[in-house]
Order: C-alpha cells, then sequence, then structure tokens
C-alpha cells in the first residue's frame, strides 16, 4: 500500500500529475472515502490530466458518465454509485458489462457494487483527516 497526504488543493494538483501513468491504464479504480472526503474533486482533477476536457461533475444522478480524450479518442467512465440500491439495479445499467471491457473505470462508492467489481480493481481511499488535509490510500489488495 501506498499512502500520501495532502494539504492542500496544489498538493492533490501534484499528486494527480505524478501517479498521471498509474491511472492511464485501463483497470478499474474504486474510491472509497466518507461523503465530502473529496473523491469526485480527486477524480476530476485525474480526468483533466488524462487530457479529458469536458467535464461534467459528478455523476450522482445520472450514475454514470462518460468522457472522451479528444486528441487519443480514449474513453473513460465515472460512476457514483450511491443511489443504488442492490446488484439488481446496477445489472439493470449494464455495470457488469462495463466492468468486463478493457476501459479506464473511476468509481465512488465501489461497496455498492463489489459484486461486480474486477479482482485486479486498484482501491484508493480518501481519509478526510482535517479542514484542509486529506490522506489518499492506493492498495490493491483492498475491497473485502
Amino acid at each position: 500500500m501506498k499512502s500520501f497526504k495532502i494539504n492542500n488543493l496544489e498538493a492533490l494538483h501534484a499528486f494527480t500529475k505524478e501517479n498521471k501513468a498509474l491511472f492511464n491504464t485501463p483497470n478499474c479504480y474504486a474510491f472509497k472515502g466518507e461523503m465530502g472526503a473529496g473523491k469526485t474533486t480527486l477524480i476530476q482533477l485525474i480526468l483533466k490530466e488524462l487530457g479529458v476536457s469536458n467535464l461534467q461533475g459528478s455523476p450522482t444522478y445520472s450514475i454514470i458518465n462518460e468522457y472522451e480524450n479528444e486528441k487519443t479518442n480514449r474513453l473513460y467512465y465515472h460512476l457514483d454509485c450511491y443511489r443504488l440500491k442492490n446488484d439488481y439495479e446496477a445489472f439493470d445499467l449494464g455495470l457488469e458489462e462495463l466492468f468486463n471491457e478493457k476501459t479506464t473505470i473511476f468509481i465512488e462508492w465501489p461497496e455498492k457494487v463489489i459484486t461486480f467489481l474486477p479482482s485486479e480493481t486498484l482501491w484508493i481511499t480518501i481519509r478526510h483527516e482535517s479542514d484542509d488535509t486529506r490522506t489518499i490510500e492506493i492498495d490493491y489488495e483492498h475491497g473485502s
């Protein structure tokens, strides 16, 4: 597990720049953290670093936002599963099929769809330490 202390927005920008290669690999990235920890902000900064210019904010109501890097035509997905009530809703949305594609998926509230997540999912936990400080932990073995 890797751990990073983030003390301000500039440090968060630096984190996304330093870890761009990690997040540019087709994979499922599961973001855990309490409400307001900064999951959406971090995902939006990562997407921006990956060349996405038409950011739409959190997919709280749509559940899935699809983005494209217009230079590379590469697709990225941002999911917010907070409102999902059960596996049936996730299945009806086609999440099982999406997770089986070789694409890059950033997902908030992954515990709601843990049944569908690929075994190689990378887990990112954001801990809200104080008003300005967050700890970001990256772990391949988390998720249980």
